[in-house]
């Protein structure tokens, strides 16, 4: 247990100052995109600790991969589920996507896609790092 907050947390503060950055790339695309109006100086430091404890949160959770007790699904189950209610509750908290069904079946069937688009990389990629090595041998 004591590794896993280790992990958690190493893990999550190199995650967290990718959250601010992202924060600030969408605002960025949105005063472009859409008739974006300024927002007070309050829900900024809100969205910007909101997106910093988002990403720690997320980037900290993948220290359960770290613990030999458990497999690789429950592993991959947890972490998912974990990001998961992460992005969904700090979503809902921010206003960012509306507390609607529709809204709600768009995020998940986006976040499930996402996720899966994600891990899919992540396989192809070990798998070809593994085919490599074996070749060696």
């Amino acid at each position: 247990m004591k590794d896993f907050v280790k992990n958690f947390i190493k893990s999550g503060l190199k995650a967290a100052g990718f959250g601010p950055l992202i924060l600030v790339i969408f605002y960025y695309i949105y005063s472009f995109t859409i008739n974006f109006h300024t927002i007070s100086i309050q829900n900024v430091n809100k969205n910007i600790l909101s997106s910093l404890l988002l990403a720690f949160i997320a980037g900290g959770i993948s220290a359960v991969f770290k613990v030999e007790k458990i497999s690789l699904g429950l592993a991959t189950m947890i972490d998912a589920i974990v990001i998961y209610v992460d992005y969904l509750l700090f979503y809902v908290f921010n206003n960012w996507i509306e507390l609607q069904l529709i809204p709600f079946l768009v995020f998940t069937a986006l976040y499930i896609i996402g996720y899966l688009i994600i891990w899919l990389c992540i396989y192809h990629q070990v798998k070809i790092q593994v085919k490599q090595l074996n070749h060696k041998l």
